[in-house]
């Protein structure tokens, strides 16, 4: 005996919501990773260590670019020294964690100026490298 179904047949909406759920959430993950990569704003020419940064990932990042300006940088906006403090007291992060990206060519004084003005107000302080290439 052979059974017959009274149903309607079932329409393209059956098959094509699945497909706009897989597109919707691909759009979504490309839209917020590409927030997960910390990124200064300002070219600079970093150096290679095989060191990798860990738990920094929501940190205030701090670029020095190359002599002889050797501008500083928060956030990507050009900032003084003596309002490097205020600045990031004002900002959203309450984590007290900076990177520090320093162009190759960038005063070594420099470089130290910054950092120790950050460690003595307390911040958590890490330099920002390019990974080295494999042997």
């Amino acid at each position: 005996m052979k059974l017959i179904s009274h149903l309607q047949p079932a329409g393209p909406g059956l098959y094509v919501a699945p497909l706009i759920n897989a597109v919707i959430l691909l759009l979504v993950f490309f839209f917020l990773g590409s927030s997960f990569i910390i990124q200064s704003g300002v070219p600079v020419a970093l150096p290679s260590a095989p060191s990798r940064l860990v738990g920094f990932d929501r940190a205030d990042i701090v670029t020095i670019s190359a002599a002889p300006s050797s501008k500083i940088y928060l956030n990507g906006h050009q900032t003084s020294l003596d309002s490097l403090l205020q600045k990031l007291d004002e900002g959203e992060s309450r984590l007290k964690r900076v990177v520090i990206y320093a162009d190759q060519q960038a005063p070594y004084g420099r470089v130290m100026e910054v950092s120790s003005l950050l460690m003595t107000a307390g911040f958590e302080t890490a330099f920002g490298t390019t990974p080295a290439a494999a042997p």
